[in-house]
């Protein structure tokens, strides 16, 4: 197993070297450009000068993240970038196994992390944050160990819930996290997360008052910054929406529906939480902010690494688990949707086989958590045992049970 995670290693190694050393890598660059202007009052105004121009979308704090990456010339920031790029994977396959698996020792969990690295990289949006520089695979591993583990740093213990802040700060998306933590009655960490939003938000103001003020005022809701909803690679409910229709879907009823399956996912990641187990809790809360957010773009679905990792290996999987994880690996390997003519307004002229594979990946978010829910209803109709691994859910259940 030493010899087959060390090939894994290796491979991704010279692959990563090849998409960073040699090209540039334009999600990067953004956050790079942002932390460049992060006190000259252009945060939101500069673009990276490439067809079609990017501007900074993300929070002022993800531009604070990367000040020291900017310090360094390109080719050299883009490989500390995806140094830490390929740990956060790493740690998102090593969480992912032990919140599936748990008990099992660290150095078996260790070597089949390593093992996986490779496999991993070849799901496409795993393979796309890599390629673009992205950010999802840290805030990915930030969440889970805030949630699946008790992190500390040195000897102290890190208050459960500061992640989930952080990560929300740098991205809005993670703050689904906050009312999923309210409903499991996880109230202390609910409220940490808050206030970790909260000052990581208040030293960005510090810093710069003026773009601060423009973000959350203006372009936080500003969809339209980021891209058009109905391209292809956004898997979002809202481009799905507008690819199905044919035409652009009036925003005031996306916010409805988005509404009602943020409502409808947050319940039902309860009670995956109570009646299965918190790993799956939180897959189903992750699964449900990609749904309901304006943009989702192909490589925010990185949350696929540790729901494969449930699919084929946690106590509480669904009958046939490990055959549905080989078919969603298989659907995320060869990503149909990029096979999808697009640009302009092809997108809305999808039909037939077409448009199943323009919204294959949207269609993997619904499927999970529909699959979920049907799990659920027949383990309860049968009276089947609750199949809760204490050892998982210890984290969770004693969080819960001092607030």
């Amino acid at each position: 197993m030493s010899l087959l995670g060390a090939v894994s290693l290796a491979w991704l190694v010279a692959e990563v070297w090849h998409l960073t050393w040699h090209q540039q890598q334009l999600d990067f660059s953004v956050y790079v450009m942002g932390a460049h202007h992060l006190v000259d009052g252009r945060l939101y105004t500069a673009s990276l000068g490439v067809v079609p121009h990017l501007p900074f979308t993300y929070p002022p704090v993800a531009a604070l993240a990367f000040v020291p990456l900017a310090a360094l010339p390109r080719s050299a920031g883009q490989v500390a970038w995806a140094v830490v790029n390929v740990a956060s994977l790493y740690a998102v396959l090593v969480l992912s196994l032990r919140a599936a698996l748990p008990g099992t020792d660290r150095l078996r969990l260790a070597l089949w992390a390593l093992v996986l690295l490779g496999p991993s990289y070849l799901l496409d949006p795993v393979r796309l944050t890599l390629y673009f520089g992205q950010v999802n695979l840290v805030l990915c591993a930030l969440l889970l160990a805030d949630l699946t583990t008790t992190p500390r740093i040195g000897r102290r213990t890190l208050p459960r819930g500061v992640l989930v802040g952080v990560a929300a700060a740098v991205k809005l998306v993670p703050l689904v996290f906050v009312p999923y933590l309210f409903v499991t009655r996880q109230v202390r960490a609910a409220w940490t997360a808050l206030a970790t939003f909260a000052a990581c938000s208040l030293v960005a103001v510090a810093l710069d008052p003026a773009a601060s003020w423009t973000y959350w005022t203006r372009d936080a809701t500003d969809a339209a910054r980021v891209g058009t909803p109905y391209f292809v690679l956004d898997q979002s409910m809202q481009g799905t929406l507008e690819r199905l229709a044919h035409r652009t879907v009036p925003t005031a009823l996306v916010d409805v529906l988005a509404l009602a399956v943020l409502v409808a996912g947050i319940a039902l990641a309860r009670w995956a939480w109570r009646d299965s187990s918190p790993f799956l809790g939180i897959l189903v809360c992750a699964t449900t902010g990609l749904v309901v957010s304006p943009i989702t773009w192909e490589h925010h679905l990185v949350w696929a690494v540790p729901v494969l990792a449930w699919l084929a290996l946690a106590g509480d999987r669904p009958a046939y688990g490990r055959v549905w994880a080989v078919a969603a690996g298989l659907v995320l390997w060869r990503a149909p949707l990029q096979r999808v003519p697009s640009g302009g307004t092809n997108e809305l002229h999808e039909h037939g086989w077409t448009l199943l594979e323009g919204n294959s990946f949207f269609a993997l978010l619904v499927l999970f958590l529909v699959g979920v829910t049907v799990l659920l209803l027949v383990r309860r109709r049968s009276g089947t045992p609750d199949r809760r691994i204490s050892s998982a859910a210890s984290p969770t259940s004693t969080a819960a049970a001092t607030t």
